[in-house]
This record gives C-alpha cells, structure tokens and sequence, in this order.
C-alpha cells in the first residue's frame, strides 16, 4: 500500500495481494517473486506496486502494477484471461491516518485472449463506493501493447484514453523492464550470518560471537577496522561492510522484463489529496 500526500509520496506498507478469488478467501502478500507454481503462473505472480503524482503532468495521479517477474527479453508475456487485475484508491483524510483498506475506487482489468500480433483487448471498468456499495460506474475498452512496439517506446507504445466513471483515464499495459534493484546473494549470505550471530549456539543471549562474514564482492572485508589494506574505498562512509558496493553488487532481476499496467487520473477528479493505493489479481473460485 502506498500513501499519497500532495506533491510527495510516504510508503507506509508494501502490500500486494495475489491470487485471492472472487468470493473471500485466505489472500498472501506479495514479495516481488514468489517463483512459478502449478496453481499461481507467472501472469497471477505479483511484484510491485508504485502511486506518485506524474511528473509531467503534476494534476495528475500514476499508478503502476508490476506482474509477470523475471519475463525474458525478447518473449511476449500476456495477462491472464481468467484474472482479475485490480488496483485500489482510499481516500485518506490525513497522512497520519491509520490505513484502513477501504475501496474510494477500484480499476478492474480483464483481459480476453491474444490476438496473433501479440495484443490483448482488456475492458477497464471503474467502480466507486456508493454509499457504502462498491457500484460499477462505468467501463470501457482498450488493447495491450505488444512486445515489439513496448520495447520500440515512443509513439509505438498504445495509450488508451477515454472518461470512464467520471474518472478521465490514460492507461497502458505492456513489457517494461523490471526497475527492481536486488543482490540476492548477498542478502542471504547476510542474513544467514546476522542469524547465526545473535541467535546461534554461542553463550546464552549471546549468540555465536564467532559468526562471520566472508569479504564483498570488492574483497573488502567485513570488519576493515580502519585498516586501509581491507578497504579500498569505503562504499557507504564507514567500515562494517555488510553489503556488496553498487560497483560489483549483481542485480537478480538484470536484463529480465515484467508486465506494467500504468494508469493515470486527474487528482481533482478522485475529490482528495491524500490517497492509499494497493494492487491485486484475484482468480475465480473453485467450485
């Protein structure tokens, strides 16, 4: 869930739900990539989700749905026809508010299948709380763009537009390279040493005080102490070096795409200023 206030943006929580079916059942939070699975593909698998007042256009609310992790380059990758792809609007009526969940808006995409270029039509219906009631106010009809023309950019990339609702959209749903930033391996070699210092077999409430971790990927090691041989050059200012340094650190998710549905609204037209915003896919129900 992502808060919005005026010209800047608070993270309070990062929620994603995947998979939760039509009717109320158990649902999971997201953690970027939760693998492919019989009964959760690639196109139901969740990554991030952002909300931030465009840039170039400043009247106006962006809010991006990450799915699809770890598409190849150069592979069409579509959204499923029996899904649900929903993002949420709340109107909060102050940034210190506790989130509540609340659905103000919700824009629901359903996809038909692919054509033989590649493009999906999707009807984006707009629903907004009436009186307590989640109630569609409208929908409409737009198309995903294909693999060539998403990556040729520019005026290749197809936007759909149209007043929906009440709400004036402009959206697009195609492959974008995948902006997450993550050294995997390091983090676990971390994590599995933080785990083994405070909570392994040393001295009781003392953990293993022979933990260790082996150097970064620079070869700095990882108490340099202040000597110089062990640290050719400090990556964040001090010299406990945890994490590997920008330089030589690898990105897990380099060179791979997701799937992007981007949508813009006029933030009058949503009657707040301050928002929360979360991401969903649900799935029917089996009977």
């Amino acid at each position: 869930m992502k808060r919005i206030i005026g010209a800047s943006v608070t993270l309070l929580v990062a929620l994603a739900v995947v998979a939760v079916a039509y009717h109320p059942t158990p649902s999971q939070a997201s953690d970027h990539d939760d693998g492919d699975a019989d009964l959760k593909g690639r196109a139901l698998n969740l990554t991030d989700h952002f909300a931030f007042k465009s840039p170039a256009s400043p009247d106006e609310l962006s809010i991006i749905t990450y799915f699809n992790p770890r598409s190849l380059p150069g592979r069409q990758y579509f959204m499923s026809t029996e899904a649900r792809y929903e993002q949420h609007i709340t109107l909060v009526s102050d940034k210190t508010a506790t989130p509540t969940g609340k659905d103000d808006f919700v824009l629901r995409y359903e996809a038909g299948a692919p054509d033989a270029g590649g493009v999906q039509q999707v009807k984006l219906t707009v629903l907004k709380d009436m009186g307590g009631t989640l109630t569609e106010v409208g929908n409409m009809t737009g198309a995903t763009t294909d693999f060539a023309n998403s990556k040729a950019g520019g005026a290749n990339i197809h936007i759909n537009t149209g007043s929906v609702g009440g709400l004036t959209t402009k959206w697009f749903i195609g492959a974008r390279a995948d902006s997450f930033v993550f050294d995997v391996q390091r983090f676990f070699q971390v994590r599995a040493f933080l785990a083994d210092r405070f909570f392994g077999g040393g001295a009781p409430n003392k953990g293993n005080t022979a933990a260790a971790l082996g150097p970064n990927c620079r070869g700095d090691q990882f108490l340099a102490l202040g000597d110089t041989t062990k640290e050719t050059q400090p990556s964040d200012g001090d010299v406990i070096n945890l994490w590997n340094p920008p330089s030589c650190a690898p990105d897990f998710t380099k060179n791979y795409n997701v799937t992007a549905i981007v949508m813009n609204l006029k933030i009058a037209e949503l009657t707040g200023t301050v928002f929360d915003t979360w991401s969903t896919i649900s799935v029917p129900q089996a009977q």
